[in-house]
């Protein structure tokens, strides 16, 4: 019996260990819930001891935001200011054809998260900045409440 428990212990903790743990985590959140196209948020981070990433968006958003998806762009720029990547990802907000919202949340808030990018050849201990805007028509979205980056190795 005690063997079991034991074992059962250390699996549990060698579970807990192998998980990867964030190497870079933020959230910025938009003054009155709006979203200007003409203002990148800007992440800064340092690949730390890593030659894989991978970067995953979060965005928080609530009843008010007008659309079923959300088009962002967003660019990858090393500290001598080459773009290592860029392109234009479509989030999935709400269900297509019922109207839902996607992602966890209750009530009236939502959090959706997609990875959106793996990169393997970073160079070791270089600041980076990844630049993210949005590509609607409207110039202002509202219902945005929050947009998060987290990298992982």
């Amino acid at each position: 019996m005690r063997k079991n428990n034991l074992l059962n212990i250390l699996l549990f903790i060698s579970f807990i260990l192998s998980c990867s743990n964030p190497r870079y985590s933020n959230y910025y959140s938009f003054d009155d819930q709006q979203w200007f196209q003409d203002s990148s948020i800007v992440f800064d981070f340092n690949s730390s001891k890593s030659k894989k990433l991978k970067f995953e968006i979060s965005v928080s958003y609530d009843n008010n935001y007008p659309y079923q998806n959300l088009y962002t762009s967003y660019s990858l720029i090393d500290s001598k200011r080459n773009v290592i990547n860029s392109e234009m990802i479509e989030l999935q907000l709400f269900e297509k054809k019922y109207g839902y919202p996607l992602g966890s949340g209750v009530f009236k808030s939502f959090v959706i998260d997609s990875t959106f990018l793996s990169i393997d050849n970073v160079v070791q201990d270089e600041d980076y900045k990844l630049l993210v805007k949005h590509s609607m028509r409207d110039k202002s979205l509202s219902g945005i409440n929050k947009l998060g980056l987290t990298i992982t190795d």
